[in-house]
């Protein structure tokens, strides 16, 4: 028999279903990795999924990937390509306003403006801001007094993977 990891170790990398599976495959029981087993003498294809289930109680697994439809994909190659094009658009228009800015500092420009944009120049400043990290550890009476509530709806968040 290979050598066998332990089924903590399994935990971290499957899912319980991909576990199965594998254990499935490779004819294991819990005595193979030292767990309770019910009892050798019932050992048996039929009990084996009784058998497994109590010798894991207490494992947790790796959560499963939820997969959404098929019909899904176009939506989602369409929001792909759209986030690719705002990001390379975003970085172009990053570069363009750093030209901008020098170029209005330079120039001392505080405003321009023509019949599609007005540009303004905002000089660097400070801002002040409560720590509420801090806040929370050394006044927690004072950071529950202050916090408010607020209903946020639902939404998705798209987050584009670095290119490799």
């Amino acid at each position: 028999m290979k050598n066998l990891k332990t089924v903590e170790e399994y935990s971290k990398e499957m899912t319980r279903k991909e576990f199965d599976r594998f254990t499935e495959l490779e004819e294991l029981c819990p005595i193979n990795f030292e767990l309770k087993n019910i009892s050798a003498d019932k050992c048996s294809l039929s009990a084996c999924e009784e058998c497994w289930n109590n010798a894991l109680v207490g494992i947790t697994f790796k959560e499963s990937l939820l997969v959404l439809p098929e019909e899904n994909m176009p939506v989602i190659e369409q929001i792909q390509n759209l986030e690719i094009k705002a990001k390379e658009i975003k970085e172009k228009e990053e570069k363009l306003k750093a030209i901008l800015l020098k170029a209005m500092e330079d120039n001392n420009i505080k405003k321009w403006e023509d019949d599609v944009l007005t540009i303004s120049y905002i000089a660097p400043t400070t801002r002040n801001s409560i720590d509420s990290t801090k806040l929370k550890k050394e006044m927690p009476e004072v950071a529950e007094k202050y916090t408010k509530t607020s209903n946020v709806k639902s939404s998705i968040r798209i987050k584009l993977k670095e290119s490799k």
